[in-house]
């Protein structure tokens, strides 16, 4: 009498053939197509923020001149509150590192802690974006554009952007054309 026993390879492929692709496992593989289509996808957001940036050199404005406070700070600050949020940003895919490696090591604890660093990092990134973006939008400076489509902006004898609010003023009637 004769039996036959299958029994199961210690290097099992993800794809149900008899080859592994490069010779790399499923998570691998996932990981990177994930890092490839994150690369392609930035890599366009950059390309198309370069052509507007280049395209609009006349009318972009001025990073030191745009961002130039910190929320409820009075004084000029350029550039300080950029460099705060870039460092909130680090600061919490670090703890969200920790709390991966953590989770491993099966450390309840230290997962919460480092999982609740990660949120209140990412809720301050948010909060301070959404702060930066309405400043920036509602700005005092700012461009304008015309009828034929030019955007021009307004600056004194030394170069430099003067806000809207020094020489508009402000109707409350409409606007007849």
């Amino acid at each position: 009498m004769e039996a036959t026993v299958a029994t199961q390879s210690a290097t099992e492929t993800w794809n149900g053939g008899g080859k592994k692709p490069l010779g790399a496992s499923y998570g691998k593989m996932m990981m990177w197509f994930f890092i490839v289509s994150d690369a392609l996808t930035f890599s366009g957001f950059l390309a198309a923020y370069g052509l507007m940036r280049f395209k609009f050199v006349d009318s972009w404005p001025i990073a030191d001149e745009v961002f130039t406070h910190i929320p409820f700070v009075h004084g000029h600050y350029p550039m300080y509150y950029v460099a705060f949020m870039t460092f909130i940003l680090i600061f919490s895919s670090v703890t969200m590192v920790l709390a991966v490696d953590a989770g491993h090591q099966m450390k309840k604890g230290k997962v919460t802690l480092y999982m609740l660093l990660t949120i209140i990092g990412g809720l301050i990134f948010l909060g301070s974006q959404a702060w930066e973006w309405k400043t920036f939008i509602k700005g005092s400076y700012g461009a304008v554009q015309l009828n034929d489509g030019k955007i021009v902006q307004f600056v004194d004898e030394s170069g430099h952007q003067v806000a809207l609010s020094d020489f508009v003023q402000r109707t409350h009637s409409e606007r007849v054309a």
